[in-house]
């Protein structure tokens, strides 16, 4: 069942998107998690209201983080394709992406936290027991409207 709304939820938002409307793809993202985390936490009316804003942040951060990851790559690519390479550049190009691995941990930690702060001692422990496929399925279906946004626009491949 989980996984048929998983495909229905990434079907509407690779639409969403797809029709120039990633503000609607947004909400139905979050609008998914939100639903995992209530159902498989039987969270409150009042838990979600606090649930909601950290597991927004950390959507946020997780997006962010894959951006700026992506264009630092981009740019340690360039910067390794000159011969010889430039050391010193290469060296301040890999601190900022530590640097920006090292913000992203801080933002997520943060988050976790708070959502954590939410539940109830059964819930906390039901959200570790879930947490990693929680996290993978989400990064799986944020990639997988991805593709398919880039499949829409530019044919299979992506190109």
């Amino acid at each position: 069942m989980a996984v048929a709304v998983l495909g229905l939820v990434a079907g509407v938002a690779g639409w969403a998107v797809a029709q120039r409307r990633p503000e609607r793809a947004e909400r139905v993202l979050e609008a998914l998690l939100v639903w995992r985390l209530v159902d498989e936490l039987e969270l409150t009316d009042d838990q979600i209201c606090k649930v909601f804003p950290p597991l927004r942040a950390l959507k946020h951060a997780r997006l962010a983080f894959a951006y700026r990851r992506a264009a630092l790559d981009q740019e340690l690519r360039v910067l390794l394709a000159e011969r010889p390479p430039d050391r010193e550049r290469v060296e301040a190009k890999l601190r900022e992406l530590r640097a920006a691995q090292q913000e992203f941990r801080q933002l997520r930690a943060e988050a976790l936290d708070r959502i954590r702060s939410a539940l109830t001692p059964g819930q906390r422990a039901r959200f570790a027991l879930i947490q990693h496929t929680f996290e993978r399925e989400t990064l799986s279906l944020l990639g997988d409207v991805e593709r398919f946004v880039r499949e829409r626009s530019h044919g299979p491949g992506g190109r």
